[in-house]
């Protein structure tokens, strides 16, 4: 038996869970998780697709306490080729929490146990700590016995807080309002990141924000499906909703460039056209883990709103078009939360070497770029803390 830990974000467990699935094939796999996330489910389809099709039995034990797991997630498991139980004592002051992931062949066997859930942030982003056990079959099967054992009311759960997932299930839990739709999900979740009161004048955090380590991008159909289902947080802010007081917010560093004259509005011959935005290029820009690959990265970095399809300007190509507030500074002026149009090219994130997505200045933006001459100036993208505005942008 060999025991080692995970240590993320610097080591993500679902990049491990992924390249186990992918380079074998189990007889059985089993989750446990409190709370489950759309998202992270869809990263998953295709390679539990593999599994089954391959002969795997395949079970999974979730909790929907907290709200933590959706109704979009339990109509989505339901088609899959699993088991599904659902774990739920009424009493309040107890909440299913366990979280494991099990894989096992008749010689080899993995199992995790820590704190990750089954969502982005639990397999992705969230700082987690989990313990991988890796079990050599039969010289190990004593100890497999002994750590195993234990915990099989999770793994094959029996009694009377646990229901095999049925439709009638999830509408008996819709309506008795224990489960809520994937969008009302998320809302509460981001209810819980607190911000200061405006009226208040709290110190500083203590705290400086850091850049997570994305989770891959979801496959273009699998992000249709989960745009279908759940448009995340409001598309647009109102206009000078939040006020311009020259406060910059707490944010962490995801993107900067130089400004280029076309992307400034500069005309300086007949062969500049401006491009009428932010070309959002590879830039060499490094986040610790590598230089992006800027064909997938500001995809992944907006996924949390909601994208809509429209027809390229060349009939064979699509395009995904969000509307995303940002705060904007410019020379050190604050012009408030812009609600910015980004635009991205589905069809170019097999290419490596263009970009494949644009921040748009927009009808109040484009009369003003040309008169503050932008070109060669740098501009930085942050994210913030703030769970209404999540990005701003600072040109200096």
């Amino acid at each position: 038996m060999q025991v080692s830990t995970i240590a993320q974000p610097w080591v993500q467990l679902g990049n491990e869970i992924t390249n186990l699935l992918d380079t074998n094939v189990f007889q059985e796999v089993r989750f446990v998780s409190a709370f489950v996330g759309l998202r992270a489910v869809l990263r998953l389809k295709d390679h539990i697709r593999y599994q089954t099709n391959n002969g795997a039995s395949v079970s999974f034990t979730v909790g929907i306490d907290l709200g933590g797991t959706s109704k979009d997630v339990l109509e989505e498991l339901i088609q899959w080729n699993a088991n599904t139980y659902i774990a739920h004592n009424p009493i309040p002051r107890v909440t299913f929490h366990p979280k494991l992931y099990l894989f096992k062949t008749h010689n080899y066997a993995v199992l995790y146990i820590g704190s990750n859930n089954w969502t982005d942030g639990g397999l992705y982003t969230n700082h987690e700590l989990a313990t991988k056990y890796e079990f050599f079959l039969p010289q190990d099967e004593h100890d497999y016995r002994n750590i195993i054992t234990p915990l099989l009311p999770f793994i094959n759960p029996t009694g009377p807080v646990v229901a095999p997932l049925t439709f009638d299930l999830i509408n008996v839990l819709s309506i008795r309002g224990m489960i809520v739709n994937e969008q009302e999900a998320r809302r509460r979740r981001n209810l819980t990141i607190t911000t200061p009161n405006a009226n208040q004048n709290p110190p500083p955090n203590p705290f400086t924000p850091v850049a997570p380590v994305l989770p891959p991008i979801l496959p273009t159909a699998l992000r249709a499906i989960e745009q279908a289902i759940s448009p995340s947080i409001p598309a647009q802010i109102p206009y000078n909703a939040i006020q311009a007081n020259g406060i910059r917010p707490l944010g962490a560093l995801v993107w900067l460039k130089q400004l280029s004259a076309s992307e400034a509005l500069q005309i300086t011959n007949e062969r500049t056209n401006p491009v009428g935005g932010i070309r959002l290029t590879q830039a060499r820009f490094d986040p610790g883990s590598g230089r992006i690959d800027q064909t997938e990265y500001f995809r992944n970095l907006f996924s949390h709103y909601h994208w809509e399809h429209e027809q390229g300007r060349n009939r064979n190509t699509s395009q995904e078009i969000a509307i995303i507030p940002m705060r904007l500074f410019m020379l050190n002026r604050d012009y408030g939360v812009i609600n910015f149009e980004v635009s991205h090219k589905p069809d170019g994130e097999a290419n490596q070497h263009n970009y494949t997505t644009i921040i748009r200045w927009g009808r109040y933006l484009s009369p003003l770029i040309p008169n503050l001459q932008l070109t060669g100036r740098t501009l930085s993208l942050y994210e913030t803390t703030d769970p209404d505005v999540r990005f701003y942008i600072d040109i200096s």
